[in-house]
């Protein structure tokens, strides 16, 4: 889904350029890509999209309006605590899951995207259908503005238990990454062997 890989909440206003700092309120808006399959994304600053024309704000596909949060201190949190850790884990493997790109992985991205936003830490936004006739849905990431679009599969009942034993181990494990083959490297000959090849007498 190359053409639904849109761009983080940008850090400054797609019209003036004026920086968004922390608290500061905007409004995000989502356009179609000119002969494209994706979308736009402008962020904006509340003066400029106050300023847009009433044509241009209905043109837009999709649009709500953010708050500028503190940034996360470096490290991140520490493994193992209790609380908000569960939810950060299960958005950085989604993240993980979308960024691999396996269909395989849809079932799971998807009932991870449920979780999260039944945890208020996604938002969906937009709903669309790709050329493949699936159904699109565009979350944006509450703490960061990022927006991750995951694909509704066709899920049926018997494949639910299947799909949850999944997630609870991409929960606990995380995403194995797959174990790198060594090469084989040819014994050394022992020290002190000298190997000697006989010329034939002519």
């Amino acid at each position: 889904m190359a053409e639904w890989r849109l761009r983080p909440r940008a850090g400054r206003c797609a019209r003036c350029g004026a920086p968004f700092a922390p608290g500061m309120a905007g409004h995000t808006l989502l356009e179609p890509e000119p002969g494209g399959e994706g979308y736009v994304r402008l962020d904006l600053c509340a003066a400029c999209h106050a300023a847009l024309p009433e044509a241009a704000r209905r043109a837009a596909s999709a649009a709500w309006p953010f708050t500028v949060g503190a940034p996360e201190p470096r490290g991140g949190r520490a493994r193992g605590a209790a609380g908000p850790t569960a939810h950060v884990s299960a958005e950085g493997v989604l993240r993980a899951l979308l960024e691999r790109g396996d269909p395989r992985d849809g079932p799971a991205a998807y009932v991870l995207a449920l979780l999260l936003e039944r945890g208020k830490r996604v938002t969906e936004r937009q709903l669309a259908t790709d050329a493949a006739g699936r159904r699109i849905h565009l979350y944006e990431a509450r703490a960061s503005g990022d927006l991750l679009p995951v694909a509704e599969p066709p899920l049926a009942a018997e494949d639910l238990p299947a799909v949850q034993r999944r997630v609870a181990e991409l929960l606990e494990r995380g995403l194995r990454r797959p174990a790198r083959v060594a090469r084989r490297r040819r014994a050394p000959w022992p020290r002190g062997v000298v190997r000697r090849v006989r010329r034939e007498r002519g």
